[in-house]
């Protein structure tokens, strides 16, 4: 034989795979390859045949010697990153399917696998593109439009996730999972409206499968922020019959039940699923929380404590554990140690400079805040009462919110650099709060505005580190001189159902316009209502890291 043979040896290797007999295709290639051992076209049939066979390892070597030839060949990317990703190896798929995307953009496979690495490395971003272009290309994609959803929804960019859900909805109307994936999305929202049509859509699950647990857990979820506290246990006592295994499962019920007040029983629903073997440092610390609801700060103590050695930024275990120190008579020292008045910071913000000073800022801050598009009123589930809050407060690019937004990222950026050269110099496990700080984070901005008897209750922000606050506009009745600390902020007294601080532990601070004030996300705070005329107006911010 000569090169010349190589071609037709080729077409007769490729006519016997499509006549499904991979044996002789494979020995023509091996013959080609003999003959031509750098011909790109012989490496790639190879690959396919011995694919065919289910020599997934051989198929991986063809490939790579025929990308080795032709480096950037789109066809090449997208086998090669599909074989990668089916072995697991997300992290090198993914550059590889980023190719294949590039050079195919019409290809909604190489969009869609892009996206599975994507999402697989924990890049959610980027997973929602190819996700987000896979649907584009193929509209009626339900698994696209899926996991864009989900994608979207680890995001926590719900109006994006819903939109998707409702299209994969669309797509599928009898499917009990394309119902279920929407209730669960819209279960994270706080307005009547989007809960009802969730609860809606978690029965509709149901009629369709009755045993789908995740549709019994979510119905309770919605339930318990509709306010239909028995309700709620029902579906979640049926969730976890159902999936006793689940930690999600175990923690729904183990959640209302205590805000049900059935604190034996809920401390029993987390030891049982711990001695079971269903294991978790966030059911850990659930049980920790239940046994310190319980009357039982010691054990409580004890449990949060291993907790926080697996989870040492676990924000609801630091926070309960200091209460569980002071139920035990330790309220100074539980103080001291979460630096209930070393770590309440408060710095002044410069007007942008679009502003000639603060009050002009300030008025075209207000005023953007009160017509904000994501505006509501006491959201349902939140620690609102009495008061408007906003959604993303970032969502509406006016030049007030831009401006803001910049101050705050750049006192930020000043914060994270004092915290991080503290903690290098106290050593890294010294300060329980300085221990965690993250080298890179997202940010989650909202707004506030309440008038007379408005106030936020008690609460923490337990799924980021750092939490603050910045004043936008304050009614006269709040005063540094006011000895009942009417419109103040409060930190240090934690929820009703836990064992309380002395008063005289607690910490009060009084709001100015102009200042931000930044305190660890595990701090439980609250603000104090007053009575009078004028506003309350305030920016929030979650501080996660990434």
């Amino acid at each position: 034989m000569s090169s010349v043979e190589v071609p037709a040896l080729l077409r007769r290797a490729w006519a016997a795979l499509q006549q499904g007999q991979p044996v002789p295709a494979r020995a023509d290639c091996e013959a080609a390859l003999q003959l031509a051992p750098e011909s790109f076209d012989a490496w790639r049939l190879y690959a396919i045949v011995l694919q065919a066979q289910g020599d997934g390892g051989g198929g991986r070597g063809a490939l790579e010697r025929a990308w080795a030839l032709r480096p950037g060949d789109a066809g090449t990317a997208l086998d090669l990153g599909t074989l990668l990703l089916q072995a697991g190896d997300g992290a090198a798929a993914l550059p590889m399917l980023a190719t294949a995307m590039r050079a195919l953009p019409q290809e909604p496979r190489a969009a869609f696998r892009y996206g599975t690495a994507a999402y697989v490395g924990g890049d959610f971003r980027a997973a929602a593109s190819g996700f987000e272009a896979a649907a584009r290309l193929d509209p009626q994609w339900t698994q696209a439009w899926n996991n864009l959803a989900a994608a979207h929804g680890r995001l926590q960019d719900y109006p994006a996730a819903i939109a998707a859900a409702r299209n994969a909805l669309r797509l599928e109307p009898g499917a009990a999972s394309a119902h279920q994936a929407l209730a669960a999305l819209l279960s994270n929202l706080f307005d009547r409206t989007a809960l009802e049509e969730g609860l809606r859509c978690a029965q509709r699950a149901l009629q369709l499968q009755p045993g789908f647990a995740e549709a019994h857990r979510n119905a309770a979820i919605v339930l318990r922020k509709l306010g239909e506290p028995a309700r709620a246990e029902a579906h979640a006592r049926q969730a976890l019959q159902l999936a006793p295994r689940d930690v999600d499962t175990v923690d729904t019920l183990g959640e209302q039940l205590l805000l049900n007040g059935d604190t034996t029983a809920a401390v029993a629903t987390y030891a049982q699923a711990l001695a079971a073997g269903v294991s978790s440092p966030v059911l850990q610390r659930q049980h920790g929380i239940a046994l310190l609801q319980d009357g039982q700060p010691e054990s409580a103590s004890q449990a949060l404590l291993k907790v926080l050695q697996e989870q040492p930024d676990d924000q609801r275990a630091i926070a309960h554990l200091g209460v569980a120190m002071a139920a035990q008579g330790r309220a100074e020292a539980a103080g001291q140690w979460l630096g209930l008045h070393r770590h309440v910071h408060a710095i002044e913000l410069l007007p942008p400079e679009a502003y000639i000073d603060h009050t002009a800022f300030h008025a075209a801050l207000a005023a953007d805040i009160r017509r904000h598009s994501q505006q509501r009123w006491e959201p349902a589930g939140l620690a609102a009462r009495n008061a408007y809050l906003s959604g993303d407060l970032l969502a509406d690019r006016t030049t007030a919110i831009t401006g803001f937004e910049q101050r705050l990222r750049s006192a930020i950026d000043a914060f994270l650099q004092r915290c991080r050269a503290q903690a290098a110099t106290a050593g890294a496990d010294a300060d329980v709060f300085l221990r965690n700080v993250p080298n890179q984070y997202r940010l989650h901005v909202w707004a506030t505005q309440a008038a007379e008897r408005g106030y936020i209750d008690t609460h923490i922000h337990e799924d980021s580190w750092l939490s603050g606050a910045y004043y936008v506009e304050l009614p006269p009745a709040i005063r540094a001189d006011d000895a009942g600390h009417a419109g103040w902020i409060e930190f240090g007294r934690p929820f009703a159902s836990l064992p309380q601080w002395p008063e005289a532990e607690l910490r009060q601070v009084c709001p100015r316009a102009g200042t931000l004030l930044l305190f660890p996300s595990y701090m439980f705070h609250r603000t104090l209502p007053y009575t009078g005329s004028g506003e309350r107006i305030s920016i929030s911010f979650d501080l996660a890291a990434v």
